[in-house]
């Protein structure tokens, strides 16, 4: 699958701002879109359901966010076409280090990977190559 684009859904405008850098530092050929909570990246991937440019898709996911926290986010999520959620890899990134997070990010099929925060270009790296071809 090649990488198109990644989302960044975080209520904190700087760690979107960090993960920007970490991406722009592994010198990639992907457009970036941020979204402050689940409500707007829903409506970014809807916006861009035919949007061939935009899929496949990475898809890193703050858990607590204010309007849409990224439980609510998963649920509505489900619900989407598959021709979107077939083309997202979706990652959970919190600060929690509660071990019920964990589980339950593990236990929910459309989720890939579970990272604390913060991220990093080596964390961004393991996840292309594990689920992208560059």
């Amino acid at each position: 699958m090649n990488l198109k684009s990644i989302l960044l859904v975080d209520d904190d405008e700087s760690t979107n701002f960090i993960n920007s850098v970490f991406i722009k530092k592994l010198d990639i050929d992907v457009d970036v879109y941020k979204a402050l909570n689940g409500e707007e990246a829903l409506e970014i991937l809807e916006e861009s359901s035919d949007d061939s440019d935009f899929f496949p898709c990475l898809i890193t996911l703050d858990i607590n966010m204010p309007i849409m926290n990224g439980w609510a986010f998963l649920e509505r999520y489900k619900k989407l076409s598959p021709s979107i959620k077939n083309n997202c890899i979706i990652v959970m990134t919190t600060v929690s280090e509660d071990d019920k997070d964990l589980i339950r990010a593990t236990n929910n099929e459309d989720v890939k990977e579970f990272f604390q925060k913060p991220m990093s270009d080596e964390k961004f790296s393991s996840l292309l190559n594990k689920y992208f071809i560059l």
